[in-house]
């Protein structure tokens, strides 16, 4: 198939844009012809040519201009009245169920389980913070979701996990219109086994923001009376009131900031690590750090919010409630005093990783869906495939 691959910022170091990338080179390793379209120039050589498209118009146009067999958009683009080509979106976030589009009440520090609705969503915003107050964003707010929600009803869409579409449903998208089909775990072609014969460390990874759980992971590992270390590698607004908590604990010699790293430092830290922490207190819509501790063969002590459970299981993963400081401490603590246990989770992981979220599978069900999109297209009442 001839296929499109559209977001704004194609060429940004990691999100989205990495993920697009990544599936495109795997797309075309399966014969596919790949077209990337962005709204930026790409990088450097290393990086496929890219066509440039103004709005959004520009993008169908340009699109339709270049013989695709189909488009596959990774954000919210405004439709024109009639689709020029067959359309697909991957939803990766909670913009068609949450008006402000996190699921994350600032003021409690608790994921939201509302099902959106004027009065539930208006409490929220004032009362728990979890959007803007100011009557223009919040009116904003409520649009932007109706629109997201009749995107759906046009074109048909891949969610990253059963409780991403759930959610969506709730808020009004038709269960026809969503296939789910699970992101694929990073390919790692050597994995390190643990050294039991050093103190653990443990790695958190991500963005250091309220919603990603940085602060009552440093209190959880305060706690912990066995000798350990953590490794944090990310940046963000918390960065200094994480600091700041260190330095008032005295665990300067306990935890080290690495700020924002490339994948080589990434790979590295992880080799160091006996376990990878994630502790979310937001609806993560998959988790996909779940899913790189796995294919790195390390354990996972995680928060059970969102997608997460999807990602994870039993047998690698350590799943608590967020926010539950005790539980997470006992986590750690186990894996601490238990080297042997940690090992064993993490080549499950590993074997979970290879088997049930490889590219190639995620590839293959995804062609499926291009499959039965492009023959439907155009008909005026497609069938309900993606229930």
């Amino acid at each position: 198939m001839h296929i499109g691959h559209y977001a704004p910022n194609l060429w940004a170091p990691g999100g989205i844009a990495a993920y697009v990338r990544r599936l495109g080179t795997a797309q075309s390793a399966r014969g596919h012809t790949i077209v990337y379209l962005s709204q930026t120039e790409r990088l450097d050589a290393a990086h496929p040519e890219t066509e440039i498209v103004g709005d959004d118009r520009d993008l169908f146009e340009r699109a339709a201009s270049l013989d695709l067999d189909i488009l596959h958009v990774h954000k919210h683009v405004d439709l024109p009245d009639a689709l020029p080509l067959p359309l697909v979106r991957t939803m990766h976030g909670h913009q068609a169920s949450c008006p402000s589009g996190n699921r994350f009440l600032s003021r409690s520090g608790r994921p939201c389980n509302r099902v959106p609705g004027l009065s539930g969503c208006l409490w929220g915003h004032v009362v728990d913070r979890c959007g803007s107050i100011r009557p223009r964003r919040l009116a904003g707010g409520f649009a932007r979701l109706q629109s997201e929600v009749d995107f759906v009803r046009r074109v048909p869409t891949l969610t990253v996990s059963h409780f991403l579409r759930r959610r969506m449903i709730e808020a009004g998208c038709p269960e026809s219109q969503m296939q789910v089909i699970p992101s694929p775990a990073p390919e790692v072609n050597r994995v390190v086994p643990i050294d039991a014969s050093r103190p653990p460390r443990f790695l958190f990874l991500g963005r250091l923001a309220p919603q990603k759980g940085i602060l009552w992971l440093l209190r959880s590992f305060a706690r912990l009376d066995e000798e350990a270390h953590l490794d944090v590698a990310g940046e963000g607004d918390l960065r200094s009131a994480a600091e700041g908590f260190v330095r008032k604990n005295g665990l300067e010699d306990r935890v080290t900031f690495h700020g924002w790293v490339d994948r080589e430092r990434v790979t590295a830290l992880f080799r160091s690590a006996r376990a990878v922490v994630f502790p979310s207190v937001w609806h993560e819509p998959a988790g996909l750090v779940s899913l790189e501790a796995a294919a790195h063969g390390r354990a996972l002590i995680a928060s059970r919010v969102g997608g997460i459970p999807e990602y994870t299981s039993g047998k690698f993963a350590t799943l608590v409630p967020p926010n539950d400081v005790p539980a997470f401490t006992a986590a750690m603590a186990s894996l601490s005093r238990d080297p042997d246990r940690a090992a064993q989770m993490g080549r499950t992981g590993r074997q979970i990783a290879t088997s049930d979220f490889t590219m190639d599978r995620f590839v293959r069900q995804l062609d499926g869906m291009y499959g039965s999109v492009t023959r439907d297209f155009g008909n005026p009442a497609p069938p309900s495939q993606f229930a």
